[in-house]
C-alpha cells in the first residue's frame, strides 16, 4: 500500500479538497512492469493512496517504488511464515479514514474469516482482490469461495459494497475485486484508462472530503526577505502580553508562555508561506512508455485484436525503460562517492514507511518527532523511583563505581534516529538528590562487573557494554558450575548498581574437540536459564563475538560461510552493474571490490587463517614438523568470491580463464588475499604497544612441551623492531608552520646561506643527513652530521644503522646524534643551537608528534629540544649548502664503513620491517602467478605480462575498448577460432570486412585507439 506523501500531480489544494480522497486498487500479478505502470498511472490520475495486491517484490521487503508515494507493508520480509500477523492484509489510517488492503488467495478461508470478524470502525474502507463471487457483486452468478459469508457480513456490519455490480474486474469476466465502506457517498469505479497491463483491471475509489487534519502536517516557511515583516509582527503583538515580572505563580508563567506561542504561530502564518509538497513523476517513465500505454488503452476500448500484442510491447518497454534509467545512473558515476552509493544499493534499507509510534494515544509519524518522544518518555527522570538506592559519590571503603567529572553537571544528548537529528537536550539522569549516571559512566562502571571474586581478570573481558565470561576445565559440568557462579555474581552487581542486563541477549557455547555433543544449559535462577547457541537448518551452531562466529571445535566454518555469503551479495551486485558494453569504468569497480568485497570477505581472517602449514602436535621426531592446516575448503570459498568480483570488474566473457581475469583486474586470488592479510597482521603485531594483551601473550616464554601457536607463527614472519609507546602529544613553536615557508629549493637555499653567514660564534648549527644505497646487492643505510660554531666546523660524526630501515630513519637518528654532539660542546655563553635538516618529513616529526618508526630517536630529540634552546630550520639538500654537503659525504662514509653504535640504531625499524612485509606479500603474489601462468593459453603467455595486486593502467579505458583488448589477449572473444572451439554452430564467422573472424585475432588491435596499442606494447 502506498500513500502520496507530497500532494497530487497537477491539482491545487482547493481542487483536491473538492474532489475528495482518491484510492486506486489493482492486482498486478507480481509483474514488475505492471506494478511500475500502476504507480505512474495512479500518480497521473492524482490518487492519494494506491493499494497493490500481489506486488512485484524482491528478497527482504524491496519492491517497486515511486518518488511521489510512501510505501507501507504488513511484514518485515516477504518470505515470512504466516504464523503471526498476516502479510496479505495491511491497515492504513489516513486523515481519520481506516483503509484496509486485502489479498485473498483462492480456496483459502482465513482472510474471509478474519474480515467477517472485524468490528467495523467509522470511516472504514476495505478493498482488494477477494476472489469471491456472489449475486450482490455480480448479478446472476452463483455464490462461491465464501462469497455468501462476505455478502452477509456487508449487510450486517454496515460496510456496503460500493463497486459497480456486474462490472468485470478481471479479464476472465468476473467481479472479484471488491470494495466495501461505511462512508456515505463513497463509490468505486473500474477505470480502463488506467489499465496497467495486469489480468486485473484498475479500480478507483473516491471518498467525499479529505478527512480530518488533511493539511495539519503542512508547515510554513518564512523567507529571508520576509524576516523584517515577521519581526515587526512580533514587536507589535508582544507589547500587549503580560509582563513576566508581574507573575504570581507558575500558572501565570504557563499562561504567558501559551500566549507567546500563539503570537509566534500567528506571525508565522501571516508572513510565511505554506510548504507546497510537489510530487515528482517517476524519472524512468519515458514518452515511449506513455505513448505505448495510450495505444494499448485505445486498443482495449475498441476491443482491437492487436491489444494483446500492444500489452506485451508496453510491458516490455516499461521494463527496459526502468532498467536503462538505472543503468545510466550507474554509468554516470563521476567519482568514487557516486560509485559507492551505487554499490551500496544491494544493502539499502527497505523503502517502507515505518509504522507510527503511539504515545499517550497520539499517533506520531515523523522520525524526528519519534526521536523527541523517545527522549522524553524513556530517558528523562520523572520521580525518585528512577534514582539509585545510594549515592555512588559517597560510597566509602571502596573505589567509586561511577566516576564523576565535576566540570560537567549534566550530559548533552543528541539522539539520532533514521537519519534525523533532534536538537541538543539537557538530560537529567536518575540518581540520589537528582544526580545519576549517564551512559558513558555506566560503561566505565561495568569495569567492576568484570572483576571476579578470585581476582583473576583474565577470565573476563569486555568490549563497550558487552561482557564475555569464560572458564576452562576438564569437564563440561565443572564449567557450567563455575559459569553459574560467575553469572550470578555479575547479575548481583547489576541489581546493586541498577544496571539492567538483557536476559534474551545472553548466549553461551561449549568449546571442545571431543565428538560428543553434550551441551548442558546454565540454570542461573528459576527465571533465567542460559542455553547453548543453536542453528537453523544446516548451519553450524556458533556464537558471534565482535563479528567473528565461534563454533564448538573452533573450525570457523560458520564464520567463513557468513563472511563469504555477505561478500558474495556485494560481488553479485557489482557484477550486475556492468557488462561488456555498459557499466561504470573498470577502475572504479575495482576500487569498489577492494573496499566493499575484499575487506568484508577477509574480516576476522586473522583468527582462523594461519597459513597452509602449521607445526605438528606430535611428539618425538615429528615434533614441530610442518603439517597441513586443512583449510583448503575455506580458502576455496574465499577464492570463489574474489573470482566473481573480478569478473564483475572486467568486460570479459564468462569463459575467460580465472587466472587471467584476476591478473587483468589487478585483484588477488582468495589464497593470495588471505596470505596478504596474514602478513599485514604480522606487521601489526610487531608495531603494537608493549602493554597490548597480544604482546603479553607473545612475549611470555612458551612451555617446553608446547608447540608454536598460530599467533607465534604469524609473529615470526617479520623481524622484531622497537615497539612504539603511547607518548603524549608534543607541540613546539612552529609545529603548524610549513618548514619550506612556501619557498622553492633555490630560493630557500639562497635565504639559508644569507642567514647562516650572519651567525656568530655563540650559535651552534648542526647539519645532519642520511643515505640509503646498495652495494654488491647489499643494502647500506647510514647517517652523518657536522657541527659548526658560527661558520667554523667543530665536530663531525657518522655511522651505519640496521639495513632493515630507510633513509628517513637515518635522517632522524643522525639528527639526534648531531644534537647530542652539539650539547657536548655547549658553553654557558652560547645563545642557541640550530638543527639544520634537509628532510621536511623529519622536521614535522621533530616539531610535533613523533612517527612510529624511529620513535625513540624523535622522543629523545623532543626532550632535548624542550630542555635547551634548540631551533629547527630547513636546509635544502644538494643545493651547495656547506654544512649539508659535509653531512651528506659523512653519511655515505658511515654507510660504507658499516660501523654501528651499540644502541637501538642497530635494530630494525618499523618502516624497514614494513618493507620486509611488502616483499613477503610480493613473493606470495609471484608464487601464485608462477603456478597459474603455465596453465594459460599460448596466446596469453606471449604477451609476457607480469602480475601485481595494483590497478592496471588499461582499466581506465572505456569498457568497449577494454573488452577488445582483453579478448585479444585471451582469445576469448568474437573470433571464429573461439566459436569453433566451443561448438557455437549458429555463430557468424565472417567479419564485415569479408575476412574470416579469428584468422588473425591480433588484427583487432588495428581498430583500437592509439593508447591501447601502446599498452599492448
Amino acid at each position: 500500500m502506498l500513500r502520496n506523501g507530497a500532494g497530487r500531480s497537477g491539482e491545487d489544494r482547493a481542487t483536491a479538497s473538492a474532489n475528495g480522497l482518491k484510492v486506486a486498487w489493482a492486482n498486478v500479478g507480481r509483474s514488475g512492469p505492471a506494478h511500475i505502470a500502476l504507480l505512474q498511472l495512479a500518480f497521473k490520475e492524482g490518487a492519494d493512496v494506491v493499494c497493490v495486491q500481489e506486488p512485484s517484490v524482491y528478497p527482504g521487503t524491496r519492491t517497486q517504488n515511486h518518488p511521489a508515494y510512501e510505501c507501507y507493508a504488513p511484514v518485515d520480509a516477504w518470505e515470512r511464515r504466516r504464523n503471526g500477523d498476516d502479510r496479505d492484509i495491511v491497515w492504513l489510517e489516513l486523515n481519520g479514514f481506516h483503509i484496509v488492503n486485502v489479498y485473498r488467495e483462492p480456496s483459502t478461508r482465513r482472510i474471509i474469516d478474519y474480515i467477517t470478524s472485524i468490528q467495523v470502525p467509522p470511516n472504514f474502507l476495505i478493498g482488494g482482490d477477494f476472489n469471491a463471487k456472489h449475486d450482490m457483486f455480480e448479478p446472476g452468478v452463483g455464490s462461491s469461495n465464501q462469497g455468501a459469508f462476505l455478502a452477509a457480513w456487508s449487510l450486517s456490519s454496515g460496510a456496503d459494497f460500493i463497486g459497480e455490480p456486474g462490472e468485470p474486474t478481471h479479464r476472465a469476466g468476473h467481479t472479484i475485486d471488491l470494495t466495501f465502506s461505511n462512508i456515505p457517498f463513497a463509490e468505486t469505479t473500474v477505470r480502463h484508462n488506467l489499465d496497467c497491463g495486469s489480468d486485473h483491471f484498475t479500480l478507483v475509489t473516491l471518498l467525499p472530503g479529505r478527512g480530518q487534519g488533511a493539511d495539519g502536517n503542512a508547515g510554513y516557511r518564512v523567507t529571508e526577505a520576509n524576516l523584517p515583516r515577521f519581526a515587526h509582527a512580533i514587536n507589535s503583538g508582544i507589547s500587549h502580553l503580560p509582563q513576566p515580572a508581574d507573575v504570581l505563580d507558575t500558572r501565570d508563567l504557563d499562561d504567558i508562555a501559551a500566549l507567546l506561542t500563539t503570537l509566534f504561530q500567528n506571525a508565522i502564518k501571516a508572513v510565511g508561506k505554506r510548504s507546497q509538497g510537489t510530487a515528482k513523476s517517476a524519472p524512468w517513465w519515458t514518452p515511449a512508455c506513455a505513448e505505448l500505454h495510450a495505444g494499448y488503452a485505445s486498443a482495449r476500448r475498441r476491443a482491437a485484436p492487436e491489444q494483446e500484442r500492444k500489452r506485451r510491447d508496453m510491458l516490455s518497454t516499461i521494463r527496459n525503460a526502468k532498467r536503462d534509467y538505472w543503468r545510466r545512473v550507474s554509468d554516470s558515476a563521476a567519482d568514487d562517492a557516486d560509485l559507492y552509493k551505487v554499490v551500496g544499493w544491494h544493502k539499502l534499507a527497505p523503502s517502507l514507511k515505518a509504522p507510527p509510534l503511539i504515545v499517550n494515544g497520539v499517533s506520531i509519524e515523523s522520525t524526528k518527532e519519534k526521536a523527541e518522544a523517545l527522549l522524553e518518555k524513556v530517558l528523562h527522570r520523572y520521580d525518585d523511583s528512577d534514582d539509585l538506592e545510594y549515592d555512588p559519590l559517597e560510597a566509602e571503603g571502596r573505589r567509586p563505581i561511577l566516576p564523576w567529572t565535576t566540570a560537567i553537571s549534566l550530559e548533552e544528548v543528541e539522539k539520532r534516529l533514521a537519519y534525523e537529528a533532534t536538537p541538543a537536550n539537557r538530560l537529567v539522569p536518575g540518581g540520589p538528590q537528582g544526580y545519576g549516571p549517564a551512559r558513558g559512566h555506566v560503561h566505565r562502571g561495568i569495569e567492576d562487573a568484570m572483576r571476579n571474586p578470585t581476582g583473576d581478570r583474565s577470565l573476563r573481558f569486555g568490549y563497550a557494554d558487552d561482557i564475555a565470561i569464560y572458564r576452562a576445565s576438564k569437564s563440561v559440568e565443572s564449567n557450567v558450575t563455575m559459569l553459574k557462579r560467575d553469572v550470578r555474581q555479575v547479575m548481583r552487581w547489576g541489581a546493586e548498581n541498577k544496571v539492567a542486563f538483557a536476559p534474551e541477549k545472553l548466549e553461551m557455547i561449549h568449546l571442545s574437540r571431543k565428538r560428543n555433543t553434550n551441551a548442558p544449559s546454565i540454570r542461573v535462577s528459576p527465571e533465567l536459564t542460559i542455553t547453548p547457541v543453536t542453528a537453523v537448518g544446516d548451519e553450524q551452531p556458533a556464537l558471534r563475538w565482535l563479528g567473528v562466529w565461534i563454533d564448538r571445535k573452533l573450525s570457523f566454518k560458520r564464520h567463513v560461510a557468513e563472511r563469504s555469503t555477505k561478500a558474495l551479495k556485494v560481488a553479485r551486485h557489482i557484477k550486475g552493474l556492468a557488462g561488456v558494453r555498459f557499466g561504470p569504468p573498470a577502475a572504479s569497480l575495482r576500487k569498489a571490490v577492494v573496499t566493499c568485497v575484499q575487506s568484508s570477505l577477509l574480516y576476522g581472517s586473522e583468527v582462523w587463517y594461519g597459513g597452509r602449514r602449521k607445526p605438528s602436535a606430535s611428539h618425538g621426531y615429528n615434533r614441530n614438523r610442518l603439517v597441513s592446516t586443512r583449510l583448503g575448503p575455506l580458502i576455496e570459498k574465499t577464492n570463489k568470491v574474489m573470482v566473481l568480483a573480478a569478473r564483475g570488474v572486467l568486460p570479459a566473457w564468462r569463459t575467460a580463464p580465472t587466472a587471467s581475469v584476476l591478473r587483468d583486474a589487478g585483484l588477488p586470488s582468495g589464497s593470495t588475499a588471505l596470505e596478504h592479510a596474514r602478513i599485514r597482521f604480522a606487521l601489526r603485531l610487531r608495531t603494537l604497544d608493549a602493554a597490548h594483551p597480544l604482546v603479553r601473550r607473545l612475549e611470555a616464554p612458551p612451555l617446553p612441551w608446547q608447540r608454536a601457536t598460530k599467533l607465534r607463527c604469524v609473529d615470526a614472519l617479520v623481524p622484531r623492531a622497537p615497539r612504539p609507546i603511547l607518548a603524549q602529544s608534543h607541540f613546539s613553536p612552529g609545529c603548524r608552520t610549513d618548514p619550506t615557508e612556501g619557498r622553492t629549493k633555490e630560493a630557500a637555499a639562497e635565504h639559508f646561506n644569507a642567514w647562516w653567514s650572519q651567525l656568530g660564534r655563540d650559535t651552534i648549527t648542526v647539519f645532519s643527513d642520511g643515505t640509503e644505497q646498495y652495494k654488491d646487492g647489499a643494502k647500506l643505510v647510514g647517517y652523518g652530521y657536522a657541527v659548526y660554531r658560527g661558520q667554523t666546523l667543530a665536530r663531525t660524526g657518522s655511522g651505519a644503522i640496521n639495513s632493515i630501515s630507510h633513509v628517513f630513519d637515518a635522517e632522524a637518528i643522525g639528527a639526534l646524534k648531531g644534537l647530542q654532539c652539539a650539547l657536548d660542546i655547549l658553553q654557558p655563553t652560547d645563545e642557541r643551537i640550530w638543527m639544520c635538516i634537509d628532510s621536511t618529513s623529519v622536521i614535522w616529526c621533530m616539531r610535533a608528534n613523533a612517527s612510529n618508526t624511529s620513535q625513540w630517536a624523535f622522543l629523545e630529540c623532543h626532550t632535548l629540544i624542550d630542555r635547551y634552546k634548540v631551533g629547527i630550520k630547513w636546509s635544502p639538500g644538494h643545493m651547495g649548502i656547506e654544512g649539508n654537503e659535509a653531512a651528506d659525504e659523512l653519511a655515505n662514509t658511515g654507510a660504507n664503513e658499516g660501523r654501528t653504535d651499540d644502541d637501538r640504531s642497530a635494530e630494525p625499524t618499523i618502516s624497514g620491517i614494513g618493507t620486509t612485509a611488502k616483499a613477503l606479500a610480493d613473493i606470495a603474489t609471484s608464487d601464485w602467478w608462477s603456478q597459474c601462468h603455465p596453465g594459460l593459453s599460448a596466446s596469453y603467455r606471449r604477451w609476457k605480462l607480469g602480475y601485481s595486486v595494483t590497478e592496471p593502467p588499461e582499466l581506465r579505458l572505456p569498457r568497449t575498448v577494454l573488452h577488445r583488448l582483453l579478448a585479444t589477449r585471451t582469445a576469448h572473444g568474437d573470433f571464429a577460432q573461439y566459436h569453433r572451439r566451443f561448438g557455437h554452430t549458429e555463430a557468424e564467422l565472417t567479419c564485415l570486412c569479408a575476412v574470416r573472424e579469428g584468422s588473425r585475432p591480433p588484427r583487432i588491435l588495428r581498430d583500437l585507439p592509439t593508447q591501447v596499442s601502446r599498452l599492448a606494447g
